[in-house]
C-alpha cells in the first residue's frame, strides 16, 4: 500500500469530502490549544480502535507538527490496509500560521537585528530559514537582553522549528542558564521532545553544561522521557561530572519523595 504527500490546498479540496478522517497527531495540550475544526485528535488511547474499526475505504487525513511525523503515521494506516492516506507537507504550522504583531514598541537595536537578519518587525512570530522565529535565533546565539525584548513583544514560547525544537533548546545550546531560566518563567515547554524525541535536559546532559543540568532537573524536566532510538538524558551524558550531577540529583529527589 502506499500513501502521499499532499500541499495545504490539496488539503483543502479533500476537506470537501465528508467522509474524510482528519487526524491531529500533535501533543494534546497544542490540540486544545487549537485545532482544524474537523480534526480527531490521534493518541495512543484511539489509535488501535481507529485502526480496527475504520472502514478501509475512508480516506485518512494526518497532520503533525510540521510534516514529519505523521508521514510514518500515515505509512502505519496504510500497512494496515487502508486504501487513501495521506500526510499533509509542512503541518500544522504551515497550514495555520499567525500574524501577531508585537505587544509593545520595539527598541532600535532589536528592529536593527531583524530587519539584518531577514525577520519582519511587524509579526513577531515571523519565521525564517528551518521555520525558527526571531526569539529562536537570539536564544541560540546567546543574545540574552534582545531575546528577552522578543518575549515582552509577545513573541510565543511554544512554537518549534522545522526540527520540533522549541526556543528553550536553543537557549541550551548557547548556556545561558538565565535565558533558559526566563523562557521557562514565560512558559515554555519544558519537556518538548523534538522530532527525534530529545528534549532539552537530553541536549544539556550531552553538552556537558552542569549548571543548566541542575537548572532543568531542579525546574521539573522529566528524566524517563527517551528518543525514538530508546535513548534517555542518562544515557548521552558527555563525561562523569555530568554523569555524578545527575546521579546526586536523583539520589537526593528519591529520598524527598
Amino acid at each position: 500500500m502506499k500513501w502521499t504527500i499532499v500541499s495545504i490546498a490539496e488539503a483543502e479540496l479533500m476537506l470537501e469530502n465528508d467522509e474524510l478522517l482528519l487526524l491531529d497527531m500533535r501533543d494534546y495540550r497544542a490540540y486544545l490549544e487549537n485545532h482544524h475544526p474537523r480534526a480527531l485528535h490521534l493518541n495512543d488511547q484511539n489509535l488501535r480502535a481507529l485502526l480496527k474499526h475504520t472502514d478501509r475505504s475512508v480516506p485518512v487525513l494526518i497532520y503533525c507538527y510540521h510534516g514529519h511525523r505523521s508521514q510514518d503515521m500515515a505509512q502505519l494506516f496504510s500497512d494496515f490496509g487502508f486504501t487513501s492516506c495521506y500526510s499533509l507537507d509542512g503541518g500544522y504550522e504551515a497550514w495555520f500560521p499567525e500574524f501577531r504583531l508585537a505587544s509593545q514598541e520595539l527598541s532600535d537595536n532589536l528592529l536593527e537585528w531583524l530587519l539584518i537578519n531577514g525577520f519582519d518587525p511587524e509579526n513577531v512570530d515571523h519565521r525564517s530559514a528551518n521555520n525558527e522565529t526571531a526569539l529562536m535565533q537570539l536564544c541560540r546565539l546567546g543574545q540574552r537582553d534582545l531575546a528577552l525584548e522578543m518575549l515582552a513583544a509577545g513573541t510565543r514560547v511554544s512554537l518549534t522549528n522545522k526540527d520540533g525544537c522549541n526556543a528553550l533548546w536553543m537557549a541550551v545550546q548557547s548556556g545561558d542558564q538565565a535565558l533558559v531560566h526566563a523562557l521557562l518563567q514565560a512558559g515554555t515547554p519544558l519537556n518538548q521532545q523534538n522530532d527525534n524525541g530529545a528534549t532539552a535536559l537530553m541536549l544539556a546532559m550531552s553538552l556537558g553544561q552542569l549548571p543548566v543540568v541542575r537548572y532543568l532537573l531542579n525546574a521539573g524536566a522529566d528524566i524517563t522521557l527517551t528518543t525514538i532510538d530508546g535513548f534517555s538524558a542518562e544515557d548521552v551524558a558527555a563525561n562523569r561530572r555530568v554523569l555524578n550531577e545527575f546521579n546526586q540529583w536523583k539520589v537526593s529527589h528519591a529520598k524527598a519523595a
